[in-house]
């Protein structure tokens, strides 16, 4: 059964521009032989498929997406992009504009328009390859024919939480599979795979190699032989069985799972392996592909960018969203809706209201918390590696060695609460960052004589997935023309080109995923704060 089949959410569940514009004024929607009125948001996606196969419904999203959203960044366009494998987009034009964009995600954080701006990219057949890929793995197995629906509304009808039982042959024959393949381990090799590589907490190497006697070299060897040895078991055919749970296990948890019910997934999962002398369900992880457990959450991933995506998701609805369209909505990203509950009450910087509405955490001076707090938080922009960036103009006292005052936004963004105290890796050492009468961040001073900064240039800072301090350096512009100036002020260096390319620039650096007019720009520059760059555009 396909993913399309076993959620019932409809095309606007999966591409949240649908929900911002009049889909009803959208011709390209309209007049499609074999789909009733409004099919985007009354058909389930696997009845739509069965009529409008996967390249025929990733060749109208294309169009959807380069002739109506082209600011909108493409992982917003279609958020389960986050989720898919980039091998699954195998097209030679998805290569060049991966190697344009750096990264996968990096990809996904170009809107339709920069993407076409690139060299060598041609975003039509990028982005056709893209949606497409998406929903092959939705498609269902049968094309089935597609009548007048008289379908309950989409928030009416959630799944019930179901998790179906493994086959039978699994429980009993799993456990005796493994053991018999890992049953004649060497002394070193065994305390290796207990403290190593079947470990909840792994034990650190060093520590382990003097608890044997030996050089720590040698623990890296013996944990490098043995996870060879892991990935040979894994291509025989005897571990043929053992692989078809895995795919069960990927299948039924999707984007993330709590850790208890990937334990008790199946019954030997918590079973003692004899060979190894840890609970099975650590072996399972340890051969899991693609997914990390972190804390209470098996995810597909990164956490953190995944809850990310979440509030991003949440925060990009036209207005707050109840708790079963949230649910419904997070579907897109992977999230099953049998854990979809546990996972948005697990994300920080969400809570369901007592109204049943989802809505960010308030913070100090009315801002709201998470994504919609940085994007109203001035000087922070979203760059197109699709994290948020602040700027920070370089003064006598940022020179000097004196500390650098956070917003509360942008402060909450990179995860730092009230009250904490942390330190950060940095390429010019560690910094320190702490939130007590004010966010602050330290002493950028061996960063600033780095890159030769002066009074007057800027720095952009962000926090990378693994916590490392990121800055970027612009020297301060010198003449230029404003549309110019104020672009570098948003950290875009490239020729500006006309003032309606530049304020569409801006509009997306600010937040502004749908096309926008003038106007609302200025009118989210001054809801920010930004009136530096007001004064640029005004």
């Amino acid at each position: 059964m396909s993913d399309g089949e076993r959620m019932n959410f409809c095309l606007s569940d999966l591409v949240p521009p649908l929900r911002w514009s009049d889909a009803a004024r959208i011709t390209a929607l309209a007049d499609r032989p074999g789909l009733p009125d409004a099919w985007w948001r009354a058909l389930p996606l696997h009845r739509v498929l069965a009529v409008l196969d996967a390249e025929a419904l990733g060749d109208l999203l294309t169009e959807l997406a380069l002739d109506h959203w082209p600011a909108a960044a493409v992982g917003d366009v279609l958020p389960a992009l986050h989720v898919l494998d980039p091998d699954e987009a195998d097209d030679p034009q998805v290569a060049i504009a991966l190697d344009r964009a750096g990264s996968w995600h990096g990809l996904l954080a170009l809107s339709g328009r920069e993407l076409a701006d690139q060299p060598f990219v041609k975003a039509r057949p990028v982005l056709t390859a893209l949606f497409t890929a998406v929903f092959l793995r939705m498609s269902p197995e049968e094309a089935r024919p597609v009548s007048e629906p008289v379908p309950a509304p989409v928030s009416e009808s959630l799944p019930e939480p179901v998790m179906e039982d493994p086959p039978d042959e699994q429980v009993s024959e799993l456990p005796e599979l493994i053991d018999a393949a890992f049953g004649d381990l060497d002394d070193q090799t065994w305390m290796v795979a207990q403290n190593r590589v079947f470990a909840d907490e792994p034990s650190d190497s060093e520590q382990l190699a003097r608890l044997l006697a030996v050089h720590p070299a040698v623990i890296h060897d013996l944990e490098a032989a043995l996870r060879d040895r892991l990935s040979h078991w894994l291509a025989l055919p005897e571990a043929k069985p053992y692989n078809e749970h895995l795919t069960w296990l990927t299948d039924t948890f999707g984007a993330a799972v709590p850790k208890d019910r990937f334990v008790a997934a199946a019954e030997w999962h918590g079973r003692e392996l004899r060979s190894l002398e840890v609970p099975a369900w650590r072996f399972v992880l340890a051969t899991l592909p693609g997914h990390r457990l972190s804390g209470d959450w098996l995810v597909a991933g990164d956490i953190e960018d995944l809850r990310e995506r979440t509030r991003s998701l949440i925060a990009s609805a036209e207005r707050p969203p109840t708790v079963p369209q949230a649910l419904e909505m997070i579907a897109s990203l992977g999230i099953r809706p049998d854990v979809a509950r546990q996972w948005l009450e697990s994300v920080p910087q969400l809570r369901a209201q007592k109204a049943s509405q989802i809505d960010p955490d308030r913070q100090p001076g009315g801002q709201q918390g998470g994504l919609k707090d940085v994007a109203l938080t001035r000087r922070c922009f979203r760059q197109p590696d699709g994290r948020w960036w602040l700027r920070v103009d370089v003064s006598d006292d940022h020179l000097d060695g004196g500390e650098v005052p956070l917003p509360s936004g942008f402060a909450a963004y990179v995860g730092l609460a009230p009250g904490e105290d942390r330190a950060v890796r940095s390429a010019a050492g560690e910094v320190g960052l702490s939130w007590h009468a004010r966010p602050i961040l330290g002493s950028l001073r061996r960063i600033l004589d780095e890159v030769s900064a002066e009074e007057g240039s800027h720095i952009f800072l962000t926090l990378s997935e693994e916590g490392m301090l990121r800055v970027r350096h612009l020297p301060a512009a010198n003449g230029g023309d404003e549309t110019s100036r104020a672009l570098r002020l948003v950290g875009y260096t490239a020729p500006s080109g006309t003032p309606e390319q530049a304020a569409r620039v801006i509009a997306a650096r600010v937040g502004l995923t749908a096309p926008v007019e003038r106007p609302e720009l200025l009118a989210r520059l001054r809801e920010r704060g930004d009136r530096d760059l007001l004064t640029l555009l005004g």
